[in-house]
């Protein structure tokens, strides 16, 4: 590969040479991470509730709960690496303006709810040991332990990560693997006008961040 690059370098500087007022130039972007980390949700990140009827459903001051639903959550990598994650709703239209939740599509032009995901302290295992959840507001610069993690939507939240120690380090630690039993409540917004059924479509993507 350096030969490649070599050679190719060798030749634009010939034409370059020969043509004289003829130029172009020759961009070289990417990472380069000390490891290769790869997320994996149980059921291959499917949340099935099946069908169900409103007055099947826990109802509240504010909707309709749906029933209690988790994934199991891992992070392995190929050696210790120090990451955190952020998630993108991909139904961001329909799920507010908190953004600790997640849409769960539209009827009829209507937000049908939201959903959250978040994980216990008692569950978050760092490299096989008892780990400790963290949060940071700004993009990685401060971080806070925190009792139970969350994701934010990062369209509404920029800045917000989610991050894993081992101990009680206010900060990210390298590991090779993080597993989590990941919580998915979901809420049905009230007064929505049903004509037949109502198909939900929530749908969002957990990514790895290096630091």
């Amino acid at each position: 590969m350096k030969k490649s690059v070599l050679s190719l370098a060798v030749l634009m500087s010939l034409a370059t040479a020969n043509a004289l007022a003829a130029t172009t130039d020759l961009t070289v972007t990417g990472t380069i991470t000390p490891a290769a980390c790869t997320p994996t949700l149980s059921n291959g990140g499917l949340v099935e509730y099946g069908s169900l009827a409103l007055t099947e459903l826990e109802e509240t001051s504010v909707g309709y709960n749906l029933p209690a639903k988790s994934l199991n959550f891992s992070i392995e990598c190929s050696a210790p690496a120090t990451f955190a994650l952020i998630a993108n709703d991909n139904r961001r239209d329909s799920s507010g303006v908190d953004p600790w939740f997640f849409g769960l599509g539209k009827h009829q032009d209507q937000s049908i709810g939201s959903y959250a995901m978040t994980w216990q302290y008692e569950s978050t295992v760092v490299d096989g040991a008892q780990g400790e959840n963290l949060a940071s507001p700004d993009g990685g610069n401060s971080w806070t332990s925190i009792i139970d993690g969350v994701l934010h939507d990062a369209g509404r939240a920029p800045n917000f990560l989610a991050g894993f120690s081992s101990g009680t380090n206010l900060g990210p630690t390298p590991a090779t693997s993080v597993n989590v039993t990941m919580d998915i409540p979901g809420t049905i917004n009230k007064n929505l006008t049903m004509n037949g059924a109502m198909e939900l479509d929530g749908s969002a993507t957990i990514e790895v961040v290096y630091l």
